[in-house]
């Protein structure tokens, strides 16, 4: 007889075969695969000896996967299953299939951001949607905190739900971790309970596979309790590989002041100043291309009112180059009486331009580049730029030296590795590159003198090296 998992899995598998991509993409839908349900329960606590039963929650419950991997954890010890799904046909299936596997349950049809029961629960479960919730979202107001994105927001509620000592694990991205998008819910998870553990997966693309979901996964859990004194920190390649763990002291891994969390300890080796405040600016290019279709051009048009369109992909070699074949619209027109279009340039002088989007699996997360301008540009917002000014008024760096300098240090594997134990975005925000730890500015200036655009990797990190104290 097929055990209560390999039946929930292959009810999961129906599900998936039945369901058009449009419609999980417009449920934000990816059911989780059984082998990350029997890790996400497993990082729960054992029952107590004077605890017979627990009463859970499974947010979002799709199938009902989370809901069996809870019921075969405790080995039936369930008090009550509160299961909570908004789409009615995977509502219909999860319900059948705990009834089936005799799990005592309530089922919910309902947004889980206004219709979670006004309960209590020892074990909270939840694998949410990954969609951007808007600031006007009138569900913001009932919400323990504001939240960017739906993930967060179901989380929040999750937390928000737990008894004393009850606990909470969410599969969830790991972008919640670090940025000010995510400042209001790490302020009130953090603020209120102990994060006792995560699990990150090595490949983005290995974990929901076959829905098509491509995202850094991680595990985390929570209990509503003081924060405990060691944070397990655990690593797999994919769902099915060997496990690593290791486990941390709080304040390794917790940044209290900039409120970011790390997977690993950071290693600053001496260096006490951020971007931030050595008094640098990061801001995002101003140019968001198709709002701004009737002002950029393929080819160069006349006029003096004309100037150079700059993407990502103008940096090449190491260096700016434009005019570039890159399939992007490489002019950029601002008449004398379009004010919008004038503010949007960028003055002559020079920056340090870092890339705004990357991926896991590149070889630098952080690809930064010297910005020297001659004339006034229009930098489009995939690329950040960090100047001397604030973010609505943009000055430029003190030399070119330091541009160079800056650049080199942001392209070190140093820095790179502590980005990625900082960051859980594919994007480098403004508000990461404010946090990154750095040099002094005459430091940056020194080795900015032997800047050259073709500098390999051993090079550049044997030449940075020496702005690093041992």
């Amino acid at each position: 007889m097929a055990s209560v998992m390999e039946r929930a899995a292959l009810t999961r598998i129906d599900a998936i075969r039945m369901t058009s991509d449009e419609r999980r993409n417009a449920f934000a839908q990816h059911l989780t695969p059984p082998e990350t349900a029997r890790l996400a329960v497993s990082m729960f606590s054992e029952l107590s000896a004077d605890q017979l039963f627990v009463r859970c929650l499974d947010l979002g419950a799709g199938t009902g996967m989370l809901s069996v991997a809870l019921y075969d954890r405790y080995d039936g010890h369930i008090e009550l299953l509160d299961a909570v799904e908004a789409d009615p046909v995977l509502a219909t299936i999860c319900d059948a299939e705990l009834a089936t596997i005799g799990v005592p349950h309530e089922l919910f049809q309902e947004d889980a951001l206004v219709g979670t029961p006004d309960k209590l629960y020892d074990r909270i479960i939840l694998n949410p949607p990954y969609k951007k919730m808007a600031a006007s979202d009138i569900r913001q107001s009932i919400l323990p905190c504001r939240s960017a994105n739906l993930y967060s927001a179901f989380m929040a509620v999750g937390l928000s739900r737990l008894a004393a000592g009850g606990e909470l694990v969410a599969i969830v991205p790991r972008s919640w971790m670090n940025g000010d998008y995510f400042r209001s819910f790490r302020e009130y998870a953090l603020g209120n309970f102990s994060l006792d553990a995560i699990h990150v997966y090595g490949s983005r693309s290995e974990v929901f596979s076959d829905t098509k979901v491509l995202q850094e996964t991680m595990l985390v859990h929570f209990s509503k309790r003081k924060q405990i004194e060691r944070i397990v920190v655990s690593q797999s390649v994919d769902k099915d590989g060997e496990i690593v763990r290791t486990s941390y002291h709080p304040q390794e891994l917790i940044d209290p002041k900039e409120l970011v969390v790390r997977i690993a300890p950071e290693d600053a080796n001496g260096l006490s100043e951020t971007i931030a405040s050595l008094g640098l600016c990061p801001s995002t290019g101003k140019v968001v291309d198709f709002r701004n279709r009737e002002r950029i051009f393929e080819e160069r048009p006349e006029g003096d009112d004309i100037f150079p369109m700059i993407y990502a992909g103008n940096f090449h070699n190491g260096e700016l180059e434009h005019p570039l074949r890159i399939g992007k619209p490489q002019w950029y027109q601002a008449k004398t009486k379009d004010l919008k279009a004038l503010r949007q340039l960028i003055k002559p002088g020079a920056y340090v331009a870092v890339k705004r989007f990357s991926a896991k699996e590149e070889r630098r997360r952080v690809v930064a580049y010297p910005l020297v301008l001659t004339g006034d540009v229009a930098l489009e917002n995939h690329v950040n730029f960090i100047h001397a000014g604030i973010p609505r008024n943009v000055v430029p760096l003190r030399s070119v030296e330091l541009a160079r300098g800056l650049s080199m240090w942001l392209n070190t594997t140093y820095l790179d590795t502590w980005f990625r134990g900082v960051s859980g975005s594919t994007q480098v925000n403004a508000g990461d590159i404010k946090a990154m730890p750095c040099p002094s500015l005459e430091k940056l200036e020194e080795v900015g003198l032997i800047w050259r655009a073709d500098m390999g990797q051993e090079e550049i990190d044997r030449i940075c090296k020496t702005l690093v104290q041992n």
